[in-house]
Formats: C-alpha cells, structure tokens, sequence
C-alpha cells in the first residue's frame, strides 16, 4: 500500500491533519522497523481536532476578551483571596452547579479572573455562555419580539457554565426582569454561574421594579454562592499619573518672600 493510498483513506476518516502530516512524519521514522509513527501521526490528529474543538467554544462563547488566571497579577493587588480563585479553577463548581460572586469596585480584575475561569471550561469541555448584564437583557428583548426566547432559554440553560459581568448596574423592566428570575431559577438544575458586580449588594434590588422580584431573584444568586471580595487598587490606573483628589481641598496660599532686615 503506497503512502498515496493510505493518505486517500485518511481524507476518508476526515483525518486531515494526519493525512497532510503523514509524509513528514513518515520520512523521520522510515528506518524505524515499528508502527511508531502511526501513534505520532494519529496523535497530531487528535491533539488538533481537540484544539478546534476548543477554538469553537471560545468562539461560541463570544468571551470579549481571553485571559488567564497565570496573566493576573497578584502582586498588585495582594489583598485578593488567591486560594478561593485557585480552588475555582479546579471547576468543582461548574459540575456542582455552583454560584461564584466577584464582588468589588471597577478596576480591581474580576472581569479578568472570570473570563479566565471561563477559558478554562472551555478548555476542559464546557460549553460557556458570556455576556454583560447588559447584553442579556438585550438578548431576553430581542428574543421575545422574535418570538424565540425557548432558543434562547435552551442555549444559555445547556451551558454548564456562564459569566455575567456587570450585575446591578442596568435596570430591568418588569417583563425583562420577570425572565431573568426564571432564568435563574432553573438555572440551578443545569449550570454554574460567575457573577460580577461592583454595585453595593444592598443596592441590587433598585434595577427591579418591585421589591418582591427583587429578593427572590437576590435569593437565587446567592443560594450556596462562593464569595470573592475584591479590594485594592484599579488596574485601569496601573501605570498612569494618578492626580490628588482635589474636591474640596483648601487652595494653595502663596507665601509672600520674606525680605531681609537692612
């Protein structure tokens, strides 16, 4: 059987990458009495058939930006519990459904480590759904004028996985707000969920029209929820010339020179 043959058969089997592969791999081990390049061949498909699999989740997921957890600098911000973060990114979590609460002010990289839990998911086989809460309130709206929020429900509801960045921050109408709570709900049974918000947690029940949604849909988010407080310097200024805060500060008197006595 010639090398054009087994190339042939390969195509066949939709191995692309061995089949284009094949000859190189083949002319390193041609004096080699084995099938060893046989195993390094079909390792080369699989190892690239994982990474466009992976490539396709990340994609899917829409992530505005891929980061990792080895980029954060702790050093920065020492104050940031390092061990809860690393202990997510076991994703122990993700099989058990769990809730995950970034909680701080802006600038302090909790979008950064959740989108880095989220690269890691999807890495490890999870599908991920990504979004602001702004961009999900936008989705609940255009899902219900095209009559296809079931679409919708069944894409984010089969993600084992999803961030939420900006929590509290958009107001909700009441029919918005009413989806997002059943979203949330059911969300329990099938996903995990990475929560951002730099919003005072006392404050989140002022973007829901009536106090009663409010509390149940509080209640959810923080049902058996991991809690990360981020304090700290942003890393928005990191780098820049930070100006005094000059709001209320009394003005700068110029001292008159003092002239010498003759």
């Amino acid at each position: 059987m010639n090398i054009t043959t087994v190339q042939t058969q390969l195509r066949a089997l939709n191995l692309t990458t061995a089949a284009r592969e094949m000859e190189e791999v083949l002319g390193r081990h041609k004096t080699a009495a084995s099938i060893d390049w046989v195993g390094e061949l079909l390792t080369r498909e699989l190892d690239a058939r994982k990474q466009r699999s992976i490539q396709r989740r990340i994609d899917a997921a829409e992530f505005p930006e891929v980061t990792t957890v080895e980029g954060f600098d702790w050093k920065f911000n020492p104050k940031i519990d390092r061990a809860k973060i690393e202990e997510l990114t076991k994703l122990e979590f993700v099989d058990k459904h769990g809730i995950a609460l970034f909680l701080g002010e802006t600038g302090l990289g909790k979008t950064h480590l959740a989108l880095a839990l989220g690269v890691l998911a999807a890495k490890a086989g999870h599908r991920v759904y990504c979004a602001s809460t702004k961009k999900l309130i936008q989705q609940i709206q255009m899902a219900k004028t095209r009559n296809n929020l079931d679409a919708l429900f069944r894409r984010m509801l089969s993600s084992p996985l999803w961030l939420i960045d900006d929590w509290g921050v958009v107001s909700m109408e009441r029919q918005i707000a009413e989806e997002v709570f059943d979203l949330f709900d059911r969300r329990k049974h099938s996903s995990a969920m990475v929560l951002t918000s730099n919003r005072d947690i006392r404050e989140w029940g002022d973007v829901f029209p009536d106090p009663v949604l409010a509390n149940a849909t509080v209640d959810r988010i923080f049902d058996r929820a991991e809690i990360v407080v981020f304090q700290g310097k942003s890393y928005r200024l990191k780098g820049r010339i930070q100006l005094p805060n000059i709001i209320g500060a009394e003005p700068v008197r110029k001292k008159r020179p003092v002239k010498a006595e003759a």
